[in-house]
């Protein structure tokens, strides 16, 4: 998960010039959970599939509280918290089409690329131990 919020972190670093998430930190994002996607150990692929909506959901609004909204007294009023989820609201299509697409990468992963060895294991038929083995 680390992997995804520091190649989206970069995002929004190349994206601090125009003062406006964009292009920098969708490329980012996107190609951070694919990255971390296959990057990771069969056990926590799970996880990688299920990260797009958290960093998401985190980075943006924290990003629009750090370039504009600030922590102030009013940070709970009507005004405010709207302009923190329209961002969030706004790039729901490319969280959802990177979660489809990172839990499509985990799936083939975890059933194709890499079949669980327990499977063969099972399949074969199970001997009993030499009698030295049994006492």
């Amino acid at each position: 998960m680390l992997l995804a919020v520091a190649i989206s972190l970069t995002g929004v670093a190349i994206d601090s010039v125009t003062g406006a998430l964009g292009a920098g930190f969708t490329v980012a994002f996107f190609l951070g959970c694919l990255v971390a996607v296959l990057a990771v150990a069969r056990r926590s692929v799970f996880v990688a599939g299920v990260q797009p909506p958290i960093v998401m959901t985190v980075i943006v609004p924290l990003v629009s509280v750090i370039a504009g909204a600030g922590l102030t007294a009013q940070m709970f009023s009507r005004s405010q918290l709207v302009s923190l989820i329209l961002p969030l609201a706004t790039r729901f299509p490319l969280m959802i089409v990177t979660t489809l697409v990172v839990v499509a990468v985990a799936l083939i992963r975890a059933y194709v690329l890499e079949p669980r060895s327990g499977r063969a294991a099972a399949a074969r038929p199970h001997r009993s131990a030499p009698a030295h083995a049994r006492r």
